[in-house]
């Protein structure tokens, strides 16, 4: 065997069994992929499958460097036959493409002078000249019957290369491309987000869920806040690819409801801080009015106040004006039973004295009965 050195392989020749000469590395494989040929001479079609049944498939030119690479580790034929390489067309008209990747790469100076120039109609298929000659490493259109000696490539990715990624190989080297969130020669590592920055609020709590890991990668941390406090964000803390948070942690806030108005001749006082949640306000009619409604309200855990505000009606103008109204007001309120039974003395015109007063519930409303003595 010979060993020798070529960008950054050292390279042995090994004549194998059937004839065929097999080009690997002295160095661990994982470099990158390793390039293989045949001194049986073969169709395209035998050249392929024989290339699939030893090694990975025939070989696939990127690009420019890896074209003058191949031609530089194969030896030199004097003349035809030359080496067959994975580009093909279906029709005279059709577009060059690679096998396997479906890359239609074709380099500006790839050509041959004059080629392809289709000189049998079905020059479907591709040579590449390794020669000593003006055209070495240029290629050239052929019936896809003709014999030639197969150039295979053997690739070194598999599906355990890269734990989390995408194997690229190139010539002299294997790469993992690592997923979102991963990192590592192998993608095996999951990023971490600073656990510390998940801080847990005044009145309220948070629960973390982990896909990959404790704080890590697409961990998520969800916030809430106790009875009568709300979140000022509702969406969840991601930890992110960058390793940052995909937010600030959120803040609980008192729930509030909206401001009162003062009533018309009346005002009103509150207990606890003024318009949170469970703040009870109280209101109050000033001498010679009467209030009508609920005399207190008290904010609830939506921030909408238990009842509507109570108003203040003088009493003159609710005997003399607004009587009707203000009996609806009052229709069911045990409270001013009394205040009805008074409105039904004056809506009589009884001018004498209601000796006694019977209330009665029936049909779940309350009546008043006058009753004199005999």
């Amino acid at each position: 065997s010979e060993c020798r050195r070529r960008r950054g392989y050292c390279v042995c020749n090994l004549l194998l069994l059937h004839n065929r000469l097999k080009f690997i590395t002295c160095q661990d494989t994982s470099l990158g992929w390793t390039y293989h040929y045949s001194k049986d001479k073969l169709n395209w079609t035998e050249a392929r499958e024989w290339c699939r049944k030893y090694y990975t498939d025939m070989l696939v030119i990127q690009n420019q460097e890896e074209n003058d690479y191949v031609v530089s580790i194969l030896p030199n034929q004097t003349k035809s036959p030359y080496y067959w390489i994975g580009i093909t067309r279906n029709h005279i008209n059709g577009t060059w493409t690679w096998i396997g990747n479906n890359s239609t790469w074709v380099g500006e100076h790839s050509w041959a002078p004059n080629e392809p120039n289709n000189n049998d109609i079905t020059e479907f298929c591709v040579e590449i000249y390794v020669n000593s000659g003006a055209n070495r490493g240029k290629w050239n259109d052929e019936k896809c019957g003709s014999k030639k000696f197969p150039v295979c490539y053997e690739a070194q990715c598999n599906a355990t290369s890269c734990d989390r990624g995408r194997c690229q190989e190139t010539i002299e080297n294997t790469t993992c491309i690592c997923e979102p969130g991963f990192k590592g020669d192998r993608c095996q590592t999951v990023v971490e987000c600073d656990k510390d920055k998940i801080t847990v609020p005044s009145n309220g709590s948070v629960e973390c869920t982990h896909q990959y890991g404790n704080f890590s990668y697409n961990s998520s941390c969800q916030y809430s806040c106790e009875e009568g406090y709300r979140l000022s964000m509702s969406r969840p803390l991601t930890c992110t690819a960058s390793t940052k948070w995909s937010d600030q942690p959120p803040t609980c806030k008192s729930v509030e409801c909206p401001s009162l108005l003062q009533p018309d001749n009346g005002n009103y006082s509150c207990s606890g801080r003024n318009r949170t949640f469970n703040t009870t306000c109280r209101f109050d009619c000033h001498p010679g009015f009467l209030m009508i409604g609920s005399p207190a309200v008290t904010c609830g855990v939506t921030g909408v106040w238990s009842g509507p505000r109570p108003t203040c009606a003088k009493m003159t103008s609710l005997f003399f004006s607004g009587y009707k109204q203000a009996l609806l007001a009052v229709a069911g309120c045990g409270a001013l039973s009394t205040f009805c039974c008074i409105c039904c003395c004056w809506m009589k015109r009884r001018k004498s004295q209601c000796y006694s007063i019977t209330l009665h519930r029936k049909s779940d409303a309350r009546q008043c009965y006058f009753n004199r003595p005999q």
